[in-house]
């Protein structure tokens, strides 16, 4: 299980267009909602809202301890209203979820450690993806997906989406014939004599020895 960061809000009395003094006070407006539940009005430190965002990532679930009520409340950040599109932080929904309720969400994948085919035979690393989409519980999601660069020692081998490896009770949705990492082989200058029959390309050397035996002919 994911360890999740937690938020602090407070009840929201200030609606409407008197909000923007909240803003101005580095006060982020926001409202929770979620299935079968009432629309509630909050209020969050803006820096602290950043700070958990950059560290935990705005897909992760967060623990909402809301001012006055004795349990927090599971959220995911829904909507983030930004002015013009990009400018100022405007206003937030988080979503309620319900813990006995399977949710879909995304999970971001970490590669750890450094492939042999890299390190040794001088090989590219080549990531596919980097995000997958799994169901579970909300309680079961983890925080990411980690997959160990060691195990490509060649150039045959690469991981696909049914390789990687996740808790219990943890669905990945994508199709498990995915690529999700691999290695391709360096490449290589062909000397002269390597290339086929009718084959163009660029054979190392030719043109030095062209030049040296027209020299040798113009001294003649």
């Amino acid at each position: 299980m994911a360890e999740r960061a937690t938020l602090h809000a407070q009840p929201r009395t200030v609606l409407g267009k008197k909000v923007k003094q909240l803003r101005n006070n580095g006060i982020l407006p926001a409202n929770i909602y979620g299935r079968g539940l009432e629309s509630t009005a909050v209020q969050l430190d803006e820096r602290e809202f950043f700070r958990a965002i950059k560290s935990s990532g705005a897909r992760s679930m967060f623990e909402l301890a809301v001012e006055g009520e004795k349990e927090p409340r599971f959220v995911v950040l829904r909507r983030l209203d930004r002015s013009g599109g990009t400018g100022d932080l405007i206003h937030a929904d988080f979503y309620q979820v319900d813990l006995n309720r399977p949710l879909q969400t995304n999970i971001s994948i970490i590669f750890d450690g450094e492939s042999p085919a890299v390190r040794d035979l001088a090989g590219t690393l080549l990531q596919m993806i980097d995000t997958v989409s799994v169901r579970c519980l909300p309680l079961d999601i983890p925080a990411a997906i980690h997959v160990d660069l060691e195990q490509l020692t060649d150039f045959d081998v690469s991981v696909t989406v049914g390789d990687l490896d996740v808790p219990q009770g943890v669905e990945i949705l994508n199709d498990p014939s995915i690529p999700v990492v691999t290695v391709n082989p360096p490449r290589l200058r062909l000397r002269a004599g390597e290339l086929e029959e009718g084959e163009e390309g660029e054979i190392e050397g030719e043109g030095e020895e062209e030049a040296a035996g027209e020299a040798e002919e113009a001294e003649e």
